[in-house]
């Protein structure tokens, strides 16, 4: 019986050990939970909000809207106040202001007051419009906005043509200050005062007959900021469906994030952050630009602020519909550097772009886009399709401290029509580099061309750039010495006996014996400073590797000699590991060459090492074995590692027994 009693306590312990771990498991899951929840809680609920002022409700009774009365600008005939037939918004009851029109030019004119009022920066004027009888608009000028200090005497813009309404309907036009623009029309001599709004058709016969065919609903002005604050689990996170349904109400229509078939029309300004941190978060979204001719280029903008904000976007596509004819084609910039997350969104036909450290931008596509400042962002797997850029510029600013590898591998640069370089990197960034499958397509295979793959901005000193995988490129340089390293090469030393037999065991030395261009060190002269067992050398531009060996001479302190693996700090220093601590620093002449081989050969008779080669580079050493039976005499070893294929030198080693 006493194996039954074993059993049922084995079985008893596993249950019980069991049931720990379960219980264990489902409270830690909660606590995870709930630390979650709490830690993702710490903001307000998403809020969406605007800086417009408003100018006219177009909801008064009389007296805010008049007709211009310059010449040939008075064709409007009868003035309804207070329209309920078709108005688009309203504070409490929907109202808009209508009128039938003569054969001519008119409209109406909002009165903001005699101080006039003052257009922000890449802002504008927003208003609504309204026409009913698209057979009576004239093609030669059917729609114009206007900004002026008096009804004789303004500037009026053509916001778009007549082609561009062939179906009517309510429309938001946006306007900047005419002192950023061209007029298309002056009447009378307009001041600096910005005192009355509105807008004007042409008609090419009378509509009285057929009612009010012509409308005007709420004019606002501003930055045309789309503000978005809070956000989070619990209350949810910000997104473009939330703005857009405060954009929409009918007490609002501010003309900004419009829901329209197929996702979101969109100008001015989203300020993501604008006044506290937002947790925005959205995917599958398809946001159109709107054709914007009247306004500055940079009006259309996305900002993220704030860096405690987090933005989270999976296939979001941004659109510029008429990249020919809008003067605001949409740029992006993350203002602070925040947590920024893009995953297969699609930028067609946008302005610039600039990014920041934490800003992660993978499996996306920019096409037809302008420049695009990475600032360390990461690019992954993204797509650079036909750049906007001018000539002899290039798509992607790489202007950090900051090896690109990694952050750009996968990428796929197409040149398209436009003479461009892919990549600039700048007098910031580090004089080694890789690039990891990185495809070239269309650029210049001839260097020093205007469409050369990439654009090297240093005017000085050697640039080594590594490639791996992907397209070898050309490039143009400012002034540095280029070295492009399509592979690692493999350098190797054997040891032998004058019969071929391998000497295992045997001591390598091999290091660089003279300068070689865009090679590795010879005899550079370096400065030492020791804390404690770590030196530090300050080498100019030394173009190594962490894991890479150097050979320091001449130092005072005997410590400091020797051959040492270094870790690379920065482009122009290096630590070494010491043996002990000196106590003080080195002085004398001291001088460091590249080592490329320096251990003991393997039971085959050889040692080996696999490094990019920049330049072919001439090198000396030697191999012998003097410690441990059997003994053999030194053998020399010299000769060019080449930067071309693998490279194997061999000494033959005399018996010393």
């Amino acid at each position: 019986m006493q194996w039954l009693l074993d059993l049922v306590r084995d079985l008893l312990a596993t249950f019980w050990r069991n049931l720990e771990e379960i219980l264990g498991t489902l409270w830690q899951s909660l606590l995870d939970a709930i630390t979650g929840w709490l830690g993702e809680s710490q903001m307000a609920a998403a809020s969406y909000t605007t800086d417009l002022t408003v100018i006219s409700q177009a909801d008064e009774a009389s007296g805010t809207w008049a007709e211009p009365t310059a010449t040939g600008w008075t064709s409007l005939n009868v003035t309804s106040f207070q329209e309920t037939d078709f108005p688009l918004q309203g504070a409490t009851t929907l109202y808009c202001v209508s009128g039938s029109v003569k054969t001519g030019v008119g409209g109406l004119l909002a009165d903001a007051g005699a101080s006039g009022i003052t257009i922000p920066t890449d802002g504008a004027v927003l208003g609504w419009m309204y026409f009913g009888l698209l057979g009576a608009m004239d093609a030669a000028g059917a729609i114009r906005f206007v900004i002026g200090s008096g009804l004789a005497a303004f500037y009026a813009y053509k916001p778009f043509e007549k082609e561009d309404y062939q179906y009517g309907g309510w429309r938001n036009l946006a306007c900047a200050d005419p002192a950023n623009l061209t007029a298309d029309y002056t009447l009378g001599a307009p001041t600096s005062t910005r005192r009355y709004f509105g807008w004007c058709y042409g008609a090419t016969f009378a509509t009285t007959p057929r009612g009010n065919p012509y409308g005007v609903d709420v004019f606002r002005y501003g930055r045309c900021e789309a503000r978005m604050n809070g956000g989070d689990v619990g209350n949810g996170y910000a997104t473009f469906a939330g703005f857009a349904a405060a954009n929409d109400a009918a007490t609002a229509r501010w003309g900004l994030l419009q829901t329209v078939s197929g996702g979101y029309l969109w100008k001015g300004l989203i300020n993501l952050g604008y006044s506290s941190a937002v947790d925005f978060r959205d995917s599958n979204k398809m946001i159109m630009i709107d054709d914007t001719r009247k306004v500055t280029a940079a009006f259309n903008k996305v900002e993220i602020r704030n860096a405690s904000s987090r933005v989270d976007w999976a296939n979001i596509s941004f659109l510029c519909t008429a990249p020919s004819t809008t003067t605001s084609k949409g740029r992006l910039e993350v203002v602070d550097d925040c947590d920024v997350n893009m995953s297969g969104c699609v930028f067609t036909d946008m302005d610039t772009f600039i990014f920041k450290a934490a800003s992660d931008v993978l499996t996306s596509v920019f096409r037809r886009c302008n420049t695009i400042t990475a600032n360390d962002a990461k690019f992954a797997g993204t797509l650079f399709d036909a750049a906007s850029v001018a000539a002899d510029t290039s798509q992607l600013i790489w202007d950090v401290n900051t090896d690109p590898n990694t952050d750009l591998n996968g990428c796929t640069f197409v040149k398209g029509a436009n003479a461009h370089h892919a990549i600039e990197f700048g007098t910031t960034s580090p004089t080694s580099m890789t690039l990891t499958n990185v495809i070239l397509t269309g650029f210049s295979a001839s260097n020093a061309a205007n469409d050369s793959a990439i654009h090297f901005k240093r005017t000085t000193g050697t640039v080594t750039l590594t490639i791996t995988g992907g397209t070898s490129p050309s490039y143009k340089t400012d002034g540095a010495t280029i070295v492009i390293v399509t592979s690692s090469r493999t350098i190797k030393a054997i040891a032998q006996k004058a019969d071929g037999t391998k000497i295992a065991s045997a001591r390598v030395f091999l290091k660089t014996a003279a300068t070689a261009s865009g090679g590795f060190p010879y005899n550079v002269t370096v400065t030492i400073t020791n804390s404690g067992p770590t030196a530090t050398v300050s080498h100019t531009a030394h173009g190594m590797l962490t894991n890479d060996k150097v050979v320091i001479s001449g130092a005072s302190l005997a410590v400091n000699n020797g051959v040492w693996t270094i870790t690379k700090t920065t482009d122009d220093a290096y630590t070494y590991t010491m043996g002990s601590s000196p106590g003080s620093n080195p002085t004398g002449t001291i001088k460091c060459s590249f080592v490329f081989l320096e251990g003991e050969t393997d039971g085959s008779g050889e040692l080996s090492m696999s490094r990019a080669i920049g330049a072919n580079q001439t090198v000396i050493g030697w191999v012998r074995k003097s410690s441990g039976s059997p003994y053999y005499k030194e053998g020399p070893l010299g000769g060019t590692v080449s930067s071309s294929g693998d490279s194997t030198f061999t000494a033959v080693l005399s018996p010393d027994e």
